[in-house]
Parts: C-alpha cells; sequence; structure tokens
C-alpha cells in the first residue's frame, strides 16, 4: 500500500502514480466515448439514438455497482481491479477490429459500449474507494479534487485527441488506443501492497454484505445526503455531455475536431478549477457552493442553446467544466468522509449508482425531449431544471461526517458466545439496563439515540424494551444473522460509534446503574 507518512498527497509516490494511470485510462475512455458517440451520428443520427450511447456506458454500472461493491469490499480488490482491466481491454480490441473492418451497426456498437459499461462497474467502486487508503483523512478532499482534476483533464485532452484522430486517420484509431490505455491501471495495481486486515475474519456472503450496506446507507444521513446530492446534480448535468455531439453537428454544422474542442474546453474547465476550488471551498462551504455551481451550470446549459458561435460555445463548456468539477468534488468528497475502509467499494458503489443512474436516464430523456422539440429546447429545459434543483437540494447538507472517526475501534467488549457452541443459526443480542426510576425516561432516551450506530454496525431489527417484572429494567435488543455476522461486525464498529456508546454506558453507571450483556443463539 502507498505510504500514508507524506505530508501532502503530492508526495506520495505510490498515490501520484496511481492517479497518473486513471488519467491515462480515462484519456482511453474518452477516445472510446468520443469515438462511439461520432460513430452513432454517422449511423444513426437522432438525438435519442446519439444519447443512447452514453445510456448504455452508465445504466451498467447504475444496476450493477451495489453487487461489484460488495464483491470489492468482502473479496480481493487487488485481483478485481486486475481481471475487470484485462477483461475491457480485450472488449475493446475486439470492437475496434469490427470498426476497422467497417461492420459497425447501431446493435453491434451499443452491445460493446455496455459490455465497456459492465467491466466499468466491476472495476469503478474498487478504484474510488482506494484513495481514502492510499491518503491521510485530513488530505482526503484534496485528494479527491486531484483525482477528479486528473479526470477532468483526460476529459479535456481526450475528445480533442479523439476528434484528431477521426478526422486525420480513420474512426477505429480511438479504439485501439482506449484498448491499450487501461493496460496503465493494471500496470500500477499489480505493485499495490494491500494492507491486510490484522485478524483473520470470518467469510461473509454477497448478499449479506449487499444488505449491510443497505442498512449503513439507510443509516447514514451523511451518506445518503451525499447520494440524494448527486441525484439531483447529474441529472440536468447529463445534458452537458449527451448532447454535445448534437452541439457540434446540428448547431454549428462542425465535425468531430469541434466536438472535441467544445469537450476539451469543459475538461480544461474543470481542470483549472484546482487554481481557487480550495478557496471558494472554505469560503462558502460546501453546501453554498453546490448550490451556486448548479445555478451557474444551469445558466450555461441555457446559453449555449442559442449562441451563435462555436468560440462563444467554447468559453460556456469551459465555465460548465469549472462547475461540473466543483460540485463532483464537494459530493463525492462528502460520501468518503462518511466511509470506514470496510465499506469503502460499497459506499462508492451508491455514489456511482446515483451518479450513473441519474446521468442514463438525463441522457435518454434530455435526448427525447430534443427528438421531440428541438436541440435548443432541450438545452433550455436542463438549464432551468439544474438551476432550480440546486436550490431544492440545500435541504440535504453535505459534509455531515467531516469531523468524525471511522477507523475501527479496538475496545469492544467481549462476546460471552464462543465459536465452538454455534449452532449455525441466528443470535439475538440483549443489552439490560438497570437505572432509578427518576432517570428512566431519560435513559430511554439515550439509548434510542444510538439506534442508528447499532444499525451501522451490522444489527437487525433493534427494539427497546421494559421489563413487565421490574419497570426500571430497559432492555436494548438485536438481532445478527449468524455468529459469524456477529464477529465480523465486531471489528466493524467505528470509533466514531464506540464513543458515543461508551458515554451512555458511563452516564448510566455514573447514576448508579447497571448494564449486562447477553447473547442467545437460535437452535
Amino acid at each position: 500500500m502507498g505510504s500514508k507518512k507524506s505530508s501532502s498527497p503530492y508526495k506520495n509516490t505510490f498515490f501520484l502514480l496511481f492517479v497518473i494511470a486513471t488519467f491515462i485510462s480515462n484519456t482511453g475512455t474518452w477516445l472510446f466515448a468520443v469515438g462511439s458517440s461520432w460513430l452513432m451520428t454517422e449511423l444513426d443520427s437522432s438525438a435519442f439514438m446519439v444519447s443512447l450511447v452514453q445510456t448504455a456506458t452508465l445504466i451498467p454500472l447504475f444496476i450493477l455497482a451495489l453487487p461489484t461493491g460488495a464483491i470489492g469490499d468482502i473479496y480481493n480488490q487487488k485481483r478485481i481491479v486486475i481481471i475487470s482491466q484485462s477483461l475491457l481491454i480485450l472488449n475493446t480490441l475486439i470492437f475496434a477490429y469490427i470498426v476497422y473492418l467497417d461492420k459497425a451497426t447501431v446493435f453491434l456498437l451499443l452491445l460493446f459500449t455496455l459490455l465497456n459499461g459492465v467491466g466499468a462497474a466491476f472495476s469503478r467502486p474498487v478504484l474510488a474507494a482506494l484513495t481514502p487508503q492510499l491518503v491521510k483523512r485530513e488530505q482526503l478532499r484534496t485528494a479527491i479534487n486531484l483525482t477528479g482534476i486528473a479526470y477532468n483533464l483526460s476529459r479535456a485532452l481526450g475528445p480533442i485527441l479523439a476528434g484528431s484522430l477521426i478526422t486525420l486517420y480513420a474512426l477505429d484509431m480511438p479504439f485501439w488506443l482506449d484498448a491499450i490505455s487501461f493496460g496503465a491501471v493494471v500496470l500500477v495495481i499489480l505493485f499495490w501492497k494491500r494492507e491486510e486486515q490484522e485478524e483473520k475474519l470470518p467469510n461473509q456472503r454477497l448478499t449479506w454484505a449487499i444488505g449491510d450496506s443497505i442498512r449503513f446507507l439507510r443509516y447514514t444521513p451523511a451518506l445518503y445526503h451525499s447520494i440524494i446530492r448527486a441525484l439531483l446534480f447529474f441529472f440536468p448535468a447529463a445534458s452537458l455531455w449527451a448532447l454535445m455531439p448534437l452541439v457540434a453537428k446540428e448547431q454549428f454544422n462542425g465535425g468531430a475536431d469541434l466536438y472535441g474542442y467544445l469537450l476539451g474546453a469543459a475538461g480544461f474547465g474543470a481542470v483549472s478549477s484546482v487554481i481557487f476550488s480550495s478557496y471558494v471551498t472554505n469560503k462558502l462551504g460546501a453546501n453554498k457552493l453546490t448550490v451556486l455551481v448548479s445555478s451557474i451550470l444551469g445558466i450555461c446549459l441555457f446559453l449555449l442553446g442559442f449562441v451563435g458561435s462555436p468560440h462563444i460555445a467554447i468559453a460556456i463548456c469551459f465555465i460548465s467544466g469549472i462547475c461540473w468539477q466543483m460540485a463532483f468534488t464537494s459530493i463525492m468528497t462528502s460520501a468518503q468522509y462518511a466511509l470506514p475502509k470496510w465499506y469503502g467499494a460499497r459506499g462508492m458503489a451508491y455514489f456511482l449508482m446515483a451518479m450513473s443512474g441519474s446521468m442514463g436516464i438525463g441522457s435518454a430523456l434530455w435526448g427525447l425531449l430534443a427528438d421531440q422539440t428541438t436541440l435548443q429546447y432541450a438545452l433550455y429545459g436542463a438549464g432551468l431544471a439544474s438551476a432550480v434543483i440546486g436550490f431544492i437540494a440545500i435541504v440535504f447538507p453535505l459534509d455531515l461526517a467531516k469531523d468524525g472517526n471511522f477507523t475501527m475501534a479496538t475496545d469492544l467488549p467481549e462476546l460471552s458466545i464462543s465459536r465452538d457452541n454455534d449452532k449455525g443459526g441466528w443470535v439475538m443480542v440483549n443489552i439490560i439496563y438497570s437505572i432509578s426510576d427518576t432517570l428512566k425516561e431519560k435513559t430511554i432516551k439515550r439509548i434510542k439515540a444510538i439506534r442508528n450506530k447499532r444499525y451501522r454496525g451490522g444489527a437487525m431489527q433493534w427494539r427497546l424494551f421494559v421489563s413487565s417484572e421490574n419497570q426500571n429494567q430497559i432492555v436494548e435488543s438485536y438481532y445478527e444473522i449468524s455468529l459469524d455476522q456477529l464477529i465480523r461486525h465486531q471489528h466493524q464498529v467505528t470509533k466514531y460509534d464506540r464513543t458515543t456508546e461508551k458515554e451512555l454506558y458511563n452516564w448510566i453507571r455514573e447514576n448508579g446503574g447497571e448494564i449486562e450483556r447477553q447473547h442467545f443463539q437460535e437452535v
């Protein structure tokens, strides 16, 4: 694993190599995106069909991200990345050969684009989860901004390179280079030394890992607020990328090179945001910032609909890229703050599902609107939606987990049940609180406050009871699917949640109360 001792992510050699590798790979991905979008304009130039290229890329990520994210958390992440990237190389080489032979059809284009999306669904949650493992928590926003800048630099250079390759050489050239680019990630990940678990934990079923992540998302406002913000922001923003080929071809009668310049301008805008993004974020905060950039992006989309000069359109795309990057960094960082290491891939899977699903559906709908009305009306609608949604989204604040400690707690109580007596059934955990009558209501209120923390720690069917025989005895009860699950979850309680639990226990004992923990297993 890359060193975490450096004072800055810019001094972390392995992290920088990882960023460079993903930059090369993402540049290749943009070569494929531009090549496939332009190929579709030649095969079927309707706005709906052109927008389906982006939808075919993103929908697999939306559908598969959660199970693949769970696979990334419970199996070998290094192996997953190497296998998925190798399959992407093979898939893209085959399609490049089909294009070279001039045998490409709409069906084949969408099929191979869909297959590339499946490959991305297996690798992207894991790759997104690696950043917090390679840098310190206080460097996370800077590191995510750096990865975002690298991504958008690839977005700037990739389309320009693709447009030039198509114009000067042939339509198959971007696909050949994309296939080669995946090798950069494979090469770097081969040298990644993973941090092994200190204690071997029991194996976990995929369905159980998914269930854990669903409960974690539901009972972690810091995460689901970020997911909702991603859904809301990327839906109108998708129109910028989905309709860009038609802006170049129909609005300005340009070729693939102009399409590349428009996308490249957005990418360079995103890269330039590094100059002032930290300053603006510190001044405004993530919440106000995302409202501001959503509104500015809305204005840019609206203006893009009626400008008559490609030079002005390039300037508008540059500003749009700044807005995109600043919103992306703020929303993704907010999600990363909320994730302990063992939920990294699954948490990023939810973020990527929200982003890809929102963009995939948005791309198809904005393309359909352009077909039913005009390209200009579709851009006007997307611009208005972006500005309005930006203000609505503020009811879901970001960065709620910014100051939390989500590393593993090491001072958990011993289990009173042994694996030697494991009967394979459900486990019931009872925590019995004995407290004076005068503090009963306060105690109940304090216990209820840790309900979400129990669910985040893997509990199921949490309940609170009062003894019918002793009204001053309160019983907190919850279930685990198996003893193995209970043991695994014992090692997945964060210091943040453990601190709150200990504060409750100390308060009860300081007020003369007693606490007893019991475990029962189904027979």
